[in-house]
């Protein structure tokens, strides 16, 4: 299998909020993760300018996943776009040996 470091998933911008946020699917040695990096201006004294949110995965996160089904652990903002993710999508393919034909 193809070792991959990162995979971009998904990235949304709040205008409202002037608020962008960018998730990735990140590997390591250690195992799976997704990166969330949240950028902000932060006009208020209680903003830091945004932040990094880490989630673990279990090592098979992948088994039996499609990028639709694993779009669904996701809110609205991300997940059309991580059903539509190709680099994902054949990441998930060869991950559980399903051949495009």
């Amino acid at each position: 299998m193809n070792r991959h470091r990162a995979i971009f998933l998904a990235d949304h911008r709040n205008e409202e909020h002037l608020e962008y946020s960018k998730l990735t699917l990140c590997f390591s040695d250690k195992g799976p993760y997704l990166l969330e990096d949240v950028f902000t201006p932060g006009s208020s004294a209680g903003n830091y300018g945004g932040g990094t949110i880490r989630t673990d995965l279990p090592k098979d996160f992948y088994r039996g996943q499609t990028p639709e089904t694993f779009a669904e652990r996701f809110s609205g903002r991300f997940r059309e776009q991580i059903r539509q993710n190709a680099e994902l999508a054949a990441f998930l393919d060869e991950a559980n040996g399903r051949q495009k034909e």
